[in-house]
């Protein structure tokens, strides 16, 4: 079995699981308004009423951190032999999906895409990427206990696609959450 297609099977697994939250959330609130307006309050408290009021390229340096925070929580609770991983992305996903459904309800669809597709398609690839360099650490952890492998070797050479891939991916997803979000929002709304 090749390295490509170990890395694009753990993508898929981490992705399902990611959107298997998000589902969830999405749901949750719909049948359970208040469960998502609590998330959504949540949120607010403790992410975006510390960051959003900043300007732009402080916003954006940190909205990396927080972002960047998030994919290393869930890269390493890999060494926990993946659960910890499975558990933040799922997590994650449940939230949201409960303040997207929240969003939807309040400001419709339009609004909805504006608000996630500008900086989403680096940020939800960064989060499942992480997600499956966790469940590869969590793999390479089981293989070192049964003997077949070094998990520290491993977790370097994971360590390196991390640096390599994710840190880019969210560093671009905070400059255009900072700067390209409002103003698509802006237009739409």
């Amino acid at each position: 079995m090749s390295e490509t297609f170990k890395i694009s099977h753990y993508l898929a697994i981490s992705g399902i699981i990611l959107i298997a939250g998000f589902a969830a959330g999405f749901v949750l609130s719909y049948f359970d308004p208040a469960f998502g307006e609590s998330l959504v309050n949540l949120f607010q408290e403790m992410v975006a009423g510390q960051i959003m009021g900043d300007d732009p390229p402080v916003l954006a340096l940190q909205l990396f951190l927080n972002n960047l925070e998030a994919c290393v929580v869930i890269f390493i609770g890999g060494a926990f032999f993946g659960f910890i991983s499975v558990a933040i992305l799922m997590l994650n996903g449940v939230i949201i999906g409960a303040v997207l459904e929240v969003v939807r309800k309040e400001a419709g669809y339009i609004a909805l895409f504006a608000a996630i597709v500008p900086h989403g398609i680096f940020e939800l690839p960064a989060v499942i990427a992480s997600g499956a360099l966790g469940l590869m650490m969590g793999r390479a952890v089981k293989n070192e206990l049964s003997g077949i492998s070094d998990a520290s070797f491993e977790a370097w050479r994971l360590g390196g696609y991390f640096v390599k891939y994710i840190i880019p991916f969210v560093a671009i997803a905070a400059v255009i959450e900072a700067f390209i979000t409002p103003a698509v929002l802006q237009l739409v709304t």
